[in-house]
């Protein structure tokens, strides 16, 4: 039996019968399991018949609502488009207010902080001058009647150490500290004074 020769026919033959059974089953398998989808689908059917004979009933009313809301939005297009272009106004107005505040406002509002920054440094300035003309060097001259340069200058220096100066035209004169002899004598006179015109 082994003995004879299998030709190409018989050899394709034999190949297409295998695919041929293989493919057979498959097609059972998936009919099979077609039959199990279709059972499932024929249960949940009889389960839910009633819910859709309402349904279907009901499809009227939804076609008919669905084409009322289709005509309501159709008609509130133009609405909404009003509204689009008056949003846009509102949008160009805020806008035009906020460069109005912008240049208006905050100008007028800078000019005001710049005139109280001015009046400021004006009073500081008048403050400084003020302390600058407090210091310095005070002269007194004492005058005796007939003469034309004064007898005395007394110099009165401030705290900031400014050398004195005296014109050149003028001798400055020291303070003199009388002698002990000098104010014992002195002191004697007014004394004696006191002692004659409490006699008289």
């Amino acid at each position: 039996m082994f003995d004879k020769m299998i030709s190409w026919g018989e050899l394709i033959v034999l190949v297409l019968f295998v695919l041929g059974s293989i493919l057979l089953a498959y097609l059972i398998l998936a009919v099979a399991n077609l039959l199990k989808v279709l059972k499932n689908v024929n249960q949940i059917i009889e389960k839910n018949k009633d819910n859709i004979e309402k349904t279907i009933e009901k499809l009227p009313e939804i076609t008919d609502n669905a084409a009322k809301i289709t005509k309501t939005v159709n008609k509130n297009i133009d609405g909404l488009d009003k509204i689009i272009s008056d949003v846009g106004k509102v949008t160009e107005t805020v806008k035009k207010g906020a460069e109005t505040i912008q240049k208006d406002i905050l100008l007028k509002a800078k000019s005001i902080v710049d005139i109280i920054d001015a009046i400021k440094k004006y009073f500081e300035k008048r403050k400084k001058s003020k302390a600058s003309k407090k210091g310095g060097t005070v002269y007194r001259y004492k005058y005796r009647e007939g003469q034309d340069k004064p007898e005395e200058i007394e110099i009165i220096k401030s705290d900031d150490g400014q050398d004195d100066i005296v014109p050149d035209d003028y001798e400055k004169v020291e303070e003199e500290i009388p002698a002990e002899d000098e104010v014992t004598a002195a002191a004697d006179d007014e004394t004696a004074g006191e002692e004659e015109s409490a006699d008289e």
